[in-house]
C-alpha cells in the first residue's frame, strides 16, 4: 500500500509539472483570429511587397486590377499577405475587397478593415475639396487667410487637411517632420509630396532641401498651391521638373 501510495504521489506531482509547463507555453504562444474571408479582389494595381512595411523591404512587382488572390493572413491594419504568380508577399488593404468566405489567419493586433475604408474616404473628401479649390484660392507666399482663401503651398494643405479635422502646421519642412516618411513607391491618395525649389535645391540636407508641398490624388498625380501666376493646379509627378526637384513623401493619414 505504501509503495501504491508513492506512486499515486509522483504522478501527482508529474502531472502538476507538465500542467504549468503547458501554462507557461500558452502565456507565450501568439494569439491568433480567423478572418470570415479568404479570397480577395484587387480593387486598384497595388505594389507586391517583401515586407508589411511602408519604405522597407523589395517590391516585387505590381498586382494587376481585378487579380482574384486567396487571402493567407490579414498582417495588419495596412496590408495582408497574398500570392501571387508563385511570390508571396504582401499588399495594400487600400487596393482590395473581400469577396468570399473562409479563413485565414490574423495576428491578434491587426487592425480592421473599416479603418482603411475610413481612411480611403477621408483621403478622397481632401482630395475632392482641394480640387474645389482651383479657380478660388490665390497664392501668396508667407499667407494664410481662410477667409480670402490666400495661402502659400503649406497653408494650403494645411487647410485642406482641416477639412476632415486634420490639423496641420504651417510649413512644408515641418508638415515633413511631423509625419511619416515613406518611399516614393509607397505613394498612395492622401499623402503629401514635398519638393525642392531653386532655392533649396542646393542643400544636401533632406530637410533643408524641401522647399515646396503637395497633396497626392493617385496615378502619378499631385494638387498643390504652387506660384501666384498659376494658383492651385494638378501637377504631374512624371514631369521633368518635379522628377529633378522631389525629394520626399509622407504619410499622414494612418
Amino acid at each position: 500500500m505504501k509503495r501504491l501510495s508513492k506512486l499515486v504521489l509522483s504522478l501527482a506531482v508529474l502531472g502538476s509539472s507538465y500542467s504549468v509547463a503547458g501554462a507557461a507555453f500558452a502565456e507565450t504562444a501568439p494569439a491568433v483570429k480567423s478572418s470570415t474571408t479568404s479570397t480577395i479582389i484587387t480593387t486598384g494595381t497595388p505594389y507586391l511587397k517583401q515586407e508589411p512595411v511602408s519604405g522597407k523591404g523589395k517590391i516585387y512587382g505590381t498586382v494587376p486590377k481585378g487579380t482574384e488572390l486567396k487571402l493567407l493572413e490579414e498582417t495588419n491594419r495596412y496590408y495582408v499577405k497574398v500570392n501571387y504568380k508563385g511570390q508571396t508577399g504582401y499588399i495594400s488593404t487600400l487596393y482590395m475587397k473581400k469577396v468570399s468566405g473562409g479563413t485565414a489567419t490574423k495576428p491578434e493586433s491587426g487592425g480592421s478593415s473599416s479603418s482603411n475604408i475610413t481612411l480611403a474616404k477621408k483621403a478622397d473628401n481632401i482630395i475632392a475639396f482641394a480640387k474645389s479649390l482651383e479657380g478660388k484660392v490665390q497664392y501668396q507666399y508667407g499667407k494664410n487667410d481662410t477667409n480670402k482663401l490666400l495661402f502659400d503651398c503649406s497653408s494650403f494643405t494645411k487647410y485642406v487637411f482641416a477639412k476632415e479635422g486634420i490639423n496641420l502646421k504651417w510649413g512644408a519642412r515641418s508638415q515633413y517632420k511631423a509625419a511619416t516618411p515613406i518611399s516614393k513607391s509607397e505613394l498612395r491618395k492622401g499623402d503629401l509630396v514635398f519638393f525642392s525649389t531653386n532655392a533649396t535645391y542646393k542643400y544636401t540636407d533632406k530637410v533643408q532641401k524641401i522647399g515646396h508641398v503637395g497633396l497626392y490624388m493617385g496615378n502619378g498625380k499631385f494638387i498643390h498651391n504652387v506660384n501666384p501666376k498659376d494658383d492651385v493646379v494638378i501637377g504631374d509627378m512624371n514631369a521633368s521638373w518635379q522628377q529633378k526637384h522631389f525629394v520626399a513623401a509622407a504619410r499622414v493619414l494612418k
